[in-house]
């Protein structure tokens, strides 16, 4: 019997799956029973088969087959990551955790209801869901590890945001602050469907700490937010950082970031400006804050104890 067994149902890779990679593997060095229930070519599953983590096969999305191939299963826990690993998990919900990571407003009160518990990643998230559910809600942020350091990228741009071209992650608004910043090279790091000018697209990188040693400023122009992983990645690389105070942003960052509010360019184009003068909280202190207070083993440490407060 596994301990737990962490279902998601995403064929992408994104802060969500970095994160049931790290928690998993870590579950299993300290020898803890753990498995992943996902997509069996997804990039999760590609990720965690040299860390001998045990692996479920089941199909991506909403699928009516996940629920049967999760009942053949003997686990003391279900852990969804995401909102159809949800779906897929309520036949389960006396030993079902939900790990929520955004801050949409849930729009199914009745299968809120269900789980067992919540682990939110920030306290905005907390917040939102405690709208839809009387379950406990635990608050976890992401953890990421420091990396050695390493050499700048040659495409480096003076300005760089990472993250998925999608909607909430604010790039139309960096657009219109871009404009206004003639000569600055502001670059985004990221797959997705939309594109807007006076930036330029570098596609989806795995040189992410070589891109932020080159950067000068680190944005993050998103408009909704649950906490924003990348951020601690850009505190740990030392690299000052400008960002919105959309959702769990400001709990994220702290005091070590300058913040403007969500969808106001030129709150942005001050506050870069401002940055590349010199102008910016203390990076060492940044640093110091995300080694301390976000890492890996402290998130794990977090979850584990939840899920046995839970049991």
């Amino acid at each position: 019997m596994y301990f737990v067994v962490h279902v998601d149902t995403g064929n992408e890779w994104r802060g969500g799956q970095k994160q049931v990679q790290l928690l998993a593997a870590s579950l299993v060095t300290r020898g803890v029973s753990t498995a992943v229930a996902c997509p069996k070519d997804s990039p999760l599953s590609q990720s965690l088969k040299p860390l001998n983590v045990p692996l479920i096969d089941i199909p991506s999305g909403n699928s009516i087959r996940t629920p049967w191939i999760l009942s053949r299963i003997s686990t003391r826990l279900f852990a969804a990551h995401t909102a159809h690993a949800h779906n897929c998990c309520l036949p389960f919900s006396q030993r079902l955790i939900v790990h929520r990571r955004v801050d949409f407003a849930p729009k199914n009160h009745w299968k809120y209801r269900k789980p067992k518990a919540y682990i939110a990643v920030s306290e905005a998230v907390r917040a939102i869901v405690a709208n839809a559910t009387r379950a406990p809600i635990y608050v976890v942020p992401d953890g990421v590890d420091e990396v050695p350091p390493q050499p700048p990228a040659t495409d480096a741009p003076d300005v760089l945001a990472v993250g998925a071209l999608v909607n909430h992650k604010g790039h139309r608004y960096l657009s219109q602050a871009a404009a206004f910043l003639s000569g600055i090279d502001i670059a985004v790091a990221g797959e997705g469907p939309l594109r807007y000018p006076h930036l330029r697209y570098l596609g989806f990188r795995n040189d992410i700490p070589s891109l932020m040693a080159g950067a000068k400023v680190f944005v993050h122009p998103s408009v909704e937010e649950g906490m924003g992983q990348v951020l601690i990645e850009a505190m740990l690389s030392k690299i000052p950082i400008v960002a919105t105070t959309a959702g769990g942003i400001p709990e994220t960052l702290a005091e070590h970031a300058t913040l403007v509010p969500p969808r106001e360019p030129k709150a942005l184009v001050k506050a870069i400006q401002s940055v590349l003068s010199g102008a910016h909280p203390s990076v060492e202190k940044a640093y110091r804050y995300a080694k301390t207070c976000l890492s890996v083993e402290r998130m794990v440490e977090r979850t584990l104890s939840v899920y046995r407060e839970t049991l």
